[in-house]
């Protein structure tokens, strides 16, 4: 395959159109395709196949190499056509097809390439091309080009893989922070906060373990003020990340009004302080471990109020390995991290989603995208 297949395109808006995509692919339907019986060896032939189509046409300029980064380490869940940013499937026989994705949540709002110009390339910006084989005949018997959203629309949500997820917050994101005036990188709470959060500051009337009061938590820009700018310079001193990320709960409780109790300290509910829906974070590496829930995916969280992983605040210290001091800070609702950061994880992971064959049979002799 064209080496150049590896990068992206100039611009996000540069990506040929699906609707285009189906009229170029319309040429490979009613050809001979045989199939070898080895899966990994057909679905690279399939690959293969798709690209000397899209070279038949006109490309998309490319990007240089100083104007993106491809931000999974060792380019993990980036589509294997970078340049259209297609992922393509073989669908054979059967009365269902198992699509596995791996190594990115299909359907998720997760860099993946990101520009210099402030563009980016995301898991929901992937195009999925299946390409239908008649066995009996030996052809190809469809094309069909569906998105994540039309998928998880159509046959329900990818299914979540049990793995634990890390963010990934590069050095060059670090300086950038260091930059700011007040080393700060915060956005505004979530749409479904904004309704209600305070902006004016009332001492705490429960403790940090108990549910939230929608009514009661305070706004982002109060958190900023009261919290975040107090931060800055501060030294946890604790010997292990996980006495400093104590270390850090208990600093920003003290800086809340909250009564501090060792125990409480000790709950490990999620998120760290539940009452203020506030998930707390010491960064010293590249990475930030989110534990059992992570906002790459949204999850009811505090199921009266139906609050979910997309509205928990998350405030991450950015922290100096050496002399444990906070040099910054990063204040955001758990839905803004994906547009931020990457999610990686030290291991392969897949998921996965059945798609009935009869969907496929009704397309047979077509090339179509995300069809009604």
């Amino acid at each position: 395959m064209n080496k150049d297949f590896k990068t992206p395109p100039k611009s996000i808006k540069m990506l040929t159109s699906s609707e285009s995509l189906v009229d170029y692919f319309s040429e490979l339907v009613g050809t001979p395709f045989i199939l070898t019986g080895r899966t990994r060896t057909d679905g690279s032939n399939i690959r293969k196949l798709v690209a000397s189509i899209l070279e038949k046409h006109p490309l998309p300029e490319l990007a240089k190499v100083e104007q993106f980064e491809i931000v999974p380490p060792r380019g993990k869940g980036v589509p294997k056509i970078v340049i259209e940013f297609i992922d393509t499937y073989i669908v054979t026989s059967g009365t269902s097809y198992n699509l596995q994705v791996w190594n990115r949540i299909p359907a998720a709002e997760s860099l993946l390439i990101k520009y210099e110009s402030g563009e980016s390339l995301k898991c929901t910006n992937v195009r999925f091309v299946f390409v239908r084989i008649d066995t009996i005949k030996s052809i190809i018997a469809s094309v069909i080009i569906l998105t994540p959203e039309y998928i998880e629309n159509r046959f329900g949500k990818f299914g979540k893989p049990t793995i634990k997820h890390q963010l990934l917050i590069s050095g060059k994101v670090r300086k950038e922070i260091y930059a700011r005036k007040d080393k700060i990188l915060s956005f505004p709470d979530s749409k479904k906060l904004s309704y209600y959060i305070r902006h004016e500051y009332i001492a705490p009337k429960s403790g940090m373990v108990e549910e939230p009061d929608i009514k009661h938590l305070f706004s982002i820009a109060l958190l900023k003020k009261m919290v975040a700018e107090e931060l800055i310079g501060f030294k946890l001193d604790a010997a292990s990340t996980k006495n400093r990320g104590q270390a850090l709960e208990k600093k920003v409780l003290e800086l809340l009004g909250y009564e501090i109790k060792e125990s409480d300290l000790l709950y490990g509910a999620f998120p760290d302080i539940r009452n203020q829906l506030l998930e707390v974070k010491v960064q010293d590496s590249p990475t930030v471990d989110l534990g059992k829930f992570s906002p790459e995916k949204e999850e009811i969280v505090i199921d009266e109020s139906r609050l979910t992983t997309f509205d928990v605040r998350y405030l991450i210290a950015l922290t100096n390995r050496e002399t444990e001091i906070i040099e910054g800070i990063i204040l955001a609702p758990g839905e803004k991290l994906g547009e931020l950061f990457s999610y990686v994880s030290a291991e392969s992971y897949k998921c996965q989603r059945t798609i009935p064959m009869a969907f496929f049979d009704n397309y047979y002799g077509k090339s179509v995208f995300n069809p009604d």
